[in-house]
């Protein structure tokens, strides 16, 4: 029904990369695809210093992460599931 019933994941990485993925799986679940997206786009723009995505509560706990944008290198460690996330949700549009 365009909603996703579940989202977990397995893995490793450093602190930034597993709380950004962890509070993902909690954002995600009972959410349409399409807030999803909206979610990850909303993400990358808090990533990449966006002061109004800093304050959007649509982010709830992620918005903790805001600070990881003065660190470009870190910035990949806190996408990397939200990329995966949009991968994802693009191919399963694409069927």
């Amino acid at each position: 029904d365009d909603r996703i019933a579940e989202a977990k994941f397995v893995g490793s990485g450093c602190s930034i990369s597993q709380a950004a993925v962890s509070m993902m799986t909690t954002l995600l679940k009972g959410r349409s695809l399409t807030d999803a997206d909206a979610l990850a786009k909303r993400f990358t723009q808090l990533m990449h210093g966006d002061a109004d995505a800093a304050k959007d509560k649509a982010l709830g706990d992620l918005r903790a992460l805001a600070g990881v944008s003065k660190f470009p290198v870190r910035i990949k460690c806190a996408t990397l599931a939200w990329n995966t996330l949009q991968q994802g949700l693009d191919e399963f549009d694409g069927q």
